[in-house]
């Protein structure tokens, strides 16, 4: 990975590899993948993702740093997993479990922008809010239900896929958002000036940390 702030990614490893190696390159790689979502109505909502945070045990930013607890116990299966987390008292959040099993690494799932249906119909189609890890699990209805879902099986409700024609991807790089400590980790990526980017800004926030 580059060690630019801005760059353009092509990621043409498998997916599934991708998510057993390292956290931040599965995050920056993660930029233009697709969360697909079966809906209570069998609805099927897209969202294409355009903003990660990666987080790896070893850094205090992780849920993970103190070792593994009941609530953070996905973070240390099998790469692939969904790990939903409840915060704040009021907003669910959804990480991406990676590298190998035994080793908690997740990628944050920050901001999404809504896609349209396979079959091209917009009639009857809700205007999804998907911008900031919150508004993205409230939009396509994900909670601790779904806790340690495997995203690499599309007979789930909830899956992960790339698309066949996934192009290269104008990536920034920054810190992370939302620490009440200065967070020198550049393990946030994003797509380059896409308008789905969630409000938040990088820098210390008085609040208690966040992150998978």
């Amino acid at each position: 990975m580059s060690a630019s702030s801005l760059s353009t990614l092509d990621c043409p490893v498998p997916l599934r590899e991708l998510l057993v190696g390292k956290v931040v390159q599965a995050a920056a790689g993660l930029i233009g993948c697709v969360l697909a979502r079966r809906m209570a109505d069998g609805a099927i909502a897209r969202a294409l993702i355009v903003e990660t945070e990666a987080y790896h045990q070893r850094e205090p930013g992780c849920h993970a740093y103190n070792g593994e607890a009941p609530r953070n116990s996905v973070m240390f299966g099998p790469p692939g997993r969904l790990y939903v987390y409840f915060t704040y008292g009021m907003w669910h959040c959804c990480n991406i479990v990676c590298e190998p099993d035994g080793t908690a690494a997740a990628v944050l799932l920050r901001a999404a922008q809504p896609l349209p249906p396979h079959d091209g119909s917009v009639e009857d189609t809700p205007a999804l809010r998907l911008s900031g890890p919150g508004l993205l699990c409230q939009g396509l209805d994900l909670s601790r239900v779904h806790n340690g879902a495997n995203l690499l099986d599309r007979r789930g409700d909830v899956w992960l896929y790339r698309p066949a024609n996934k192009q290269p991807v104008p990536l920034e790089r920054t810190t992370r958002i939302g620490f009440s400590f200065p967070d020198k980790l550049r393990w946030r990526f994003c797509w380059r000036d896409h308008p789905a980017l969630s409000p938040a800004r990088t820098g210390v926030l008085r609040r208690n940390k966040r992150g998978g």
